[in-house]
């Protein structure tokens, strides 16, 4: 693994369980809002997971607004963003 996706990895997972910041699972400042599904409350971390599949499966802005489209309010993970963007892109 290079040292880009090492960074992007650390960032994600470290957004997504609580570190490096507010949201995440321990309390932090949610305003009272609860995580849906799998994805991350802290919204920072949501973009990072978004963003990486955007960039790994190379979709263009227009894919990419279409998957945002479909994948919002559903509160899928990281995995599951990226398996929706293969079936819907054949990528």
């Amino acid at each position: 693994m290079n040292l880009a996706k090492l960074k992007l990895f650390l960032s994600i997972n470290l957004s997504f369980f609580g570190g490096g910041g507010g949201g995440g699972f321990r309390g932090g400042r949610g305003g009272g809002r609860r995580q849906q599904g799998k994805t991350p409350m802290n919204n920072q971390a949501q973009n990072r997971q978004f963003n990486a599949v955007v960039s790994e499966l190379k979709l263009t802005k227009k894919q990419s607004q279409q998957l945002h489209r479909e994948i919002s309010g559903n509160g899928y993970g990281y995995q599951e963003i990226k398996d929706i963007a293969k079936g819907m892109f054949g990528k």
